[in-house]
C-alpha cells in the first residue's frame, strides 16, 4: 500500500460528505489493518485500476449512514433498508470519483468498477490486493465511519489488462456542454418504429402447391437490406446509451434520484441493444445461406435423439 495516496481519499471523502449531506467529518490518525474485518455495519466497496490498482471500502456505523442518507434525501431513515444500501453504493461511487479526480491532478490516470455493498454485524471486506490496507477513521455527530484503502502503483504490463473484473470506466473529466439538452431533461425515448422492410420468407413451396418458387437471390437481397437498417439503428441506440452513461460518469455529485433515473435509462437502452443484436445475428445467418441450403436442408441429429436411443 502506497501511503502517498491517502490524501486524495481523505480530501474526496470530506468534499462529498460536505456537499451532498452537509456532514462535517473529522479524520483521525490512519492505521494499518492486517485482516479482513470491517469496522462498520454497512460497507461499500469499489475496485480501482489504471496507474493504480486496488480497492476502496467505506464502512459506516448504522446510525452514521442513516443520518447521511437522511440529509441527502431530506427524509428520516431508520434501520438498514434497501434505500440505505443503494445510497451507500452511490456514496462510495461519488467518493471514489472525487478521490480519483485528485489522483489525476497528481498525473495519474485511474478507472473504477461498479460498487458493491455489504452489510451486517461483523461482516468482512476482501480487497483486491492481498496486502495490508490503510484505514482512516472519521468521527461525525451521528457516529463513526471508516475509509479503508488498499492500492499500489502499476507497471505497463499490469495496465494493459482489466483486473479482477474492474471495468475501464474513466474518471469524470470536464467536457464541453452538449448541443442537445442534458439526458436528465429528455424524456425516455420510446422504441423507434422499425422502418418498413419487406418480410423475408424463406419457406419452400410444396410440390403441387400454388404460388411461385422462392427467388433466393431476392431473399438474400432483402436480408442484406434489412441488416443495413438494423445496424444503423444499433449504432444510433448505442450512441444514445453512451451519451447517458457519459452524463452519469461526468457528474459524481449527482442527486441519487437523478442517478437512479439515468441507470434506468441505461437498462432501457441495453434491452433494445440486446434485441437488435439478436435480430442482426439471425439475418446474418440468412444472408450466409445458399440456394443449396434451402433446397437440401441438412438437419444434424442430436445425440439425445429418441430414435437413436431406442436402437441402443
Amino acid at each position: 500500500m502506497d501511503v502517498n495516496y491517502i490524501n486524495p481519499f481523505l480530501a474526496g471523502t470530506l468534499e462529498v460528505l460536505k456537499k451532498m449531506a452537509h456532514i462535517d467529518a473529522v479524520p483521525g490518525k490512519p492505521r494499518v489493518k492486517q485482516d479482513d474485518a470491517a469496522f462498520g455495519d454497512v460497507s461499500g466497496i469499489i475496485g480501482i485500476t489504471g496507474d493504480a490498482l486496488g480497492s476502496l471500502a467505506l464502512s459506516f456505523s448504522e446510525t452514521c449512514i442513516c443520518r447521511i442518507v437522511a440529509n441527502m434525501l431530506g427524509e428520516q431513515c431508520s434501520g438498514v433498508t434497501q434505500e440505505i444500501i443503494d445510497a451507500t453504493g452511490e456514496l462510495t461511487n461519488m467518493i471514489s470519483g472525487a478521490s480519483r479526480t485528485q489522483m489525476e491532478k497528481m498525473g495519474m490516470r485511474v478507472f473504477a468498477a461498479i460498487p458493491t455493498v455489504v452489510h451486517g454485524r461483523q461482516h468482512t471486506i476482501c480487497h483486491i490486493l492481498k496486502s495490508p490496507s490503510i484505514v482512516i477513521p472519521f468521527s461525525t455527530a451521528a457516529g463513526p465511519f471508516f475509509v479503508d484503502v488498499c492500492i499500489k502503483t502499476t507497471d505497463a504490463s499490469e495496465r494493459s489488462a482489466v483486473h479482477y473484473g474492474v471495468a475501464n470506466v474513466p474518471t469524470p473529466v470536464d467536457r464541453k456542454a452538449e448541443a442537445a439538452a442534458p439526458a436528465r431533461e429528455r424524456p425516455r425515448p420510446a422504441a423507434a418504429a422499425e422502418p418498413a422492410v419487406p418480410a423475408i420468407d424463406i419457406r419452400p413451396v410444396e410440390q403441387g402447391g400454388h404460388g411461385k418458387p422462392v427467388d433466393f437471390d431476392r431473399v438474400k437481397e432483402g436480408a442484406e437490406g434489412k441488416l443495413e437498417v438494423l445496424r444503423a439503428r444499433l449504432k444510433d441506440v448505442s450512441a444514445k446509451r453512451n451519451a447517458v452513461q457519459d452524463e452519469l460518469n461526468g457528474k459524481p455529485f449527482m442527486e441519487i434520484a437523478k442517478r437512479k433515473r439515468f441507470k434506468s435509462d441505461i437498462e432501457f437502452y441495453d434491452r433494445q441493444i440486446k434485441a437488435l443484436k439478436l435480430d442482426i445475428r439471425g439475418l446474418e445467418m440468412v444472408a450466409r445461406m445458399s440456394q443449396d441450403d434451402l433446397d437440401n436442408p441438412k438437419i444434424t441429429a442430436h445425440y439425445q435423439n429418441y430414435e437413436n436411443r431406442k436402437k441402443r
